[in-house]
């Protein structure tokens, strides 16, 4: 313990005595700690990090495939959820329902009454439980509360019963109005609980209110996927046992009914953790990688700095070893210094890395889901500190090893240069050299994001944002009780808003573009399509005649819905090109019959006449092909809860207010959600791309910096230790420009050795890129051309100066030094 204290005395000392050297070394181990604990604090939030629920490692999401064209979703019919129910032995089961939300009327202190919209789901009375979630006021629901036509209660979100009834400990037992009915509260949420679900699932989400599925699952077909289903797997099973059990139920199923036997029914139980990551997991991987490359080049610039700093101390270390220190006391010596720098790197990197984060998630990281779990805590904290020591290892054990290995006599004889400078100056080549071969991984990995990410910025919609504003409706169906008095408050709203000075057309939508997984319905064109029926798949929605116009759709033959296509009139429908050129290629769709989904009975099939082809919107996503469209008009299936399109003819936050009061006139009890403009919809779906070209180009940049310094470090070194050298040249005849073409000749060497590391290594590397990219190979032969050449500009830049000052090299000084 006494030498560890002395050695630790001395090590401190010696930093502070070279105040320059211990801060530039600090500051650049807290740019590598620090980016990589702010990456993991991400990973390890969003993949690591156990979900909020009891034993979440078995819980699960039941997804339905039919088919290799089919829906593949994890939506679930009623009467299948009941027979998973009764047949499985090895989980439990419980569902829940997306509904149009819930509409609260709160008083002000004025007396005024304000109608706010929230989240709201149906849920079975098992569905808390299964999660392992106990109301911190009242209780969970009763079985009894989930019998058809039931009582009406309610469960409350803690944030909910936070900011709308003040946390008041006496709500449970009290009624409320919601939408217009009386609900009594019987429960509030723990703070910690919210649903997390995958991006598949429709409609559903994490709420604020919360009531009792109360279904007739009997009645509803077989192919009406309306029910989100969750799984616990009972103690002892496995995920293997339970899938195979779900096989033979959905071969059961698929023998007793004739819809699962056509369409090819499977059942899969997936781990719900893993569903809800699953997009994102190959995303921050790739961002961890990048940033341990940071991290090594950093690495890579201490052990640079230590190696020129121990050639400084040969003498030291030879006088010490003289007086009987051993080889092994020297290299612990050198560690700890190394290792105190990597404790003061980490501890400056978590407050960079707490900055950072910040920064990070101010970005908005559109698709990142599990953003509140992303913080520094104690395993953040203990991986910065892992990573410290690991830190000193790697950049403190070369320099370690180099600077002891001494040749007692001549270093204690020399009275000049020292003898390990060739040794040294070779080393902190290699270290350069990989330090411009991992930057140019990362420069070619930001090339890439940076032309994908032009190319996304291309993508047309198919929609015309210019001038449209939107914003969400949910009408009451207690006010509104029939589709006829649904429609009638979406017909006299539009003509309302089209009336409106500046407004140039109104549509109306059940689901915007860009805005998640939509409804899906089966589809039919012929004879051998209809026996398969489920075995095709298309989105659908509803719109009024005004939308496809409002938003810019192109009409490419037929014609848009007009007000006679209503329930007085044939069942009728227009379909995109992806679906004319399936059902009928190289043919006029318009005049055909499709055979969808209706309403009427839900989930009956039902043929419709095509009287209109528009060309494909993207609804999903920009970067990939979207699925058949069909939309349906507005009238023959009136939608409660949908959006509003509004085009202006010129800013339309000229007529946003107006757009409100409006709505307030029509019914005040109706609230105006999500308004804002169609374009941030787009925005919205860049921001995944734009998101990792920004971290990884801020990585690249840094790495950049990094090596340049590195190769700078090593050429001045070069210059000081080649001055004799060079002294001779010029006196013999040397050019200055000579000695100029000398020196930056040394560098480029150097550059082109680690620019082919880097390029082998990204071939091989950035294909891990592909699923990030847009429009662009992995290989691109044109980033991979262009990111050497500007690497090799920095690089000369970098060797400039000490070029430049080997130029100016004095002679007789020179002749002189010896």
């Amino acid at each position: 313990m006494g030498n560890f204290l002395q050695t630790l005395q001395y090590s401190l000392r010696m930093l502070r005595k070279n105040p320059g050297f211990t801060a530039v070394a600090v500051l650049t181990l807290a740019l590598g700690i620090g980016a990589n604990s702010a990456i993991f604090s991400v990973v390890n939030g969003v993949l690591l990090r156990r979900m909020p629920y009891s034993d979440p490692d078995r819980l699960n999401i039941i997804w339905n495939d039919y088919g290799s064209q089919g829906q593949s979703l994890p939506a679930v019919s009623p009467p299948d959820f009941q027979d998973y129910r009764q047949r499985s032995r090895l989980m439990d089961f419980a569902s829940a329902r997306p509904t149009p939300g819930g509409t609260l009327v709160f008083t002000d202190a004025n007396g005024s009454s304000r109608p706010e919209h929230f989240d709201m789901a149906y849920v079975t009375t098992n569905f808390f439980p299964l999660f392992g979630a106990q109301p911190i006021l009242g209780r969970n629901f009763t079985p009894e509360e989930g019998d058809l036509h039931g009582p009406n209660v309610v469960i409350l979100s803690y944030l909910l019963w936070q900011r709308g009834f003040h946390a008041d400990p006496n709500v449970v037992g009290t009624s409320i109005q919601l939408n217009g009915e009386p609900f009594t509260v019987v429960g509030v949420l723990p703070q910690k609980f919210r649903l997390l679900l995958p991006a598949e699932v429709f409609r559903l989400r994490d709420s604020q209110l919360w009531i009792p599925q109360q279904l007739n699952y009997s009645a509803f077909p077989r192919n009406f996927t309306i029910l989100s289903v969750f799984s616990r797997l009972k103690p002892g099973v496995t995920l293997a046992q339970a899938q195979a059990e779900m096989d033979g139920i959905a071969d059961q199923l698929s023998n007793e009914n004739e819809v699962h036997k056509e369409s090819g029914l499977r059942i899969r139980v997936v781990p719900l953790q893993f569903d809800v990551v699953k997009n994102v997991r190959s995303t921050l991987v790739t961002l961890l990688g990048a940033v341990a490359f940071v991290l090594l080049i950093a690495c890579g610039n201490v052990a640079n700095l230590l190696l020129a700093r121990a050639t400084g101390r040969e003498r030291e270390m030879a006088i010490r070893t003289a007086l009987g220190a051993s080889r092994a006391q020297l290299i612990i010596q050198v560690l700890m210094e190394s290792l105190l720098l990597a404790i003061l790197g980490g501890l400056a990197g978590v407050l960079l890395a707490s900055w950072g984060l910040d920064l990070l998630l101010a970005l908005h990281p559109a698709g990142l889901p599990r953003l509140t779990d992303i913080h520094i805590d104690r395993t953040v904290l203990a991986f910065s500190l892992g990573l410290s020591i690991l830190t000193a290892l790697l950049f403190g054990l070369v320099p370690a090893l180099q600077g002891t290995q001494l040749n007692l006599s001549d270093t204690l004889k020399e009275t000049g240069r020292t003898t390990g400078a060739a040794r040294t100056q070779a080393a902190r080549r290699m270290f350069v050299i990989a330090e411009f071969a991992l930057s140019l991984v990362l420069l070619i990995g930001t090339g890439l994001l940076i032309r994908s990410f032009i190319a996304l910025q291309r993508v047309q919609p198919g929609f015309d944002t210019r001038n449209v504003v939107t914003f969400r409706l949910m009408i009451p169906q207690t006010r509104y009780p029939k589709n006829e008095d649904v429609q009638r408050f979406d017909h006299e709203l539009e003509q309302k808003l089209a009336a409106l000075p500046g407004v140039e057309s109104v549509g109306s939508v059940s689901q915007l573009p860009l805005t998640g997984s939509g409804s899906l319905t089966p589809y039919a064109y012929d004879a051998a399509t209809e026996q398969k029926w489920e075995s095709l798949s298309a989105d659908w929605c509803v719109v009024s005649p005004g939308y496809l116009p409002s938003v810019g759709a192109r009409l490419l033959a037929g014609r848009f819905f007009n007000d006679s296509d209503d329930s007085n009139h044939p069942r009728v429908i227009i379909i995109d090109q992806t679906l004319a050129e399936r059902a009928w290629p190289g043919q006029n769709p318009v005049g055909k019959k499709l055979k969808i989904e209706t309403f009427d009975p839900p989930g009956t099939p039902g043929w419709a006449l095509v009287v209109g082809l528009v060309a494909n919107l993207h609804i999903h996503d920009l970067a990939r092909a979207d699925r058949e469209q069909i939309y349906v008009p507005y009238a023959q299936r009136p939608w409660s809860n949908f959006a509003v399109a509004l085009k202006a003819r010129g800013d339309p936050a000229s007529v946003l207010a107006q757009a409100r009061e409006q709505v307030r006139a029509l019914d005040p009890l109706v609230a105006v959600r999500s308004l804002q403009p169609m374009e941030q919809y787009v925005s919205d779906a860049r921001a995944p791309m734009q998101f990792n070209l920004i971290l990884i180009g801020i990585f690249g940049a840094i790495a950049l910096v990094l090596a340049s310094i590195g190769l700078y470090g090593v050429m001045t070194y070069a210059v000081s230790q080649r001055s004799h050298e060079l002294g001779i040249r010029l006196a013999l005849g040397a050019a200055p420009r000579d000695i100029l073409g000398l020196i930056l000749g040394q560098g480029v060497r150097l550059t082109l050795i680690g620019a082919g590391a880097g390029l082998l290594v990204s071939l091989a590397l950035t294909r891990s890129l592909a699923s990030l990219l847009y429009g662009v190979s992995a290989t691109d032969p044109l980033t991979f051309a262009l990111v050497p050449v500007v690497l090799a500009a920095v690089a000369l830049l970098a060797c400039y100066i000490p070029a430049r000052r080997a130029m100016r090299v004095d002679p007789m000084i020179a002749l002189r030094y010896e």
